[in-house]
């Protein structure tokens, strides 16, 4: 348990997501394609793209299935 604690103070602070990169992954969460994501927030595809990468990197997963669990775990998102 102690070692637990210790490697998670060891870790660096997670960078906070802003406003906008949670609409998309809210969207993502909801089951949308890049495209109806885009059409959705009125953003380009490429845009939505760009946020998903920054959000990859920021909830370190390398997928959307593993953001919206890994968001969903740490209480990022709330679904009913």
């Amino acid at each position: 348990m102690a070692e637990k604690l210790i490697a998670k103070m060891r870790r660096p602070a997670q960078a906070a997501l802003t406003p906008r990169e949670l609409d998309v992954l809210n969207a993502v969460a909801d089951g949308l394609t890049n495209a109806e994501i885009g059409s959705r927030l009125t953003i380009a595809e490429a845009t939505v793209k760009t946020y998903l990468l920054r959000l990859f990197a920021k909830l370190e997963v390398n997928d959307r299935t593993h953001a919206v669990v890994t968001a969903l775990e740490r209480g990022l998102l709330r679904r009913p």
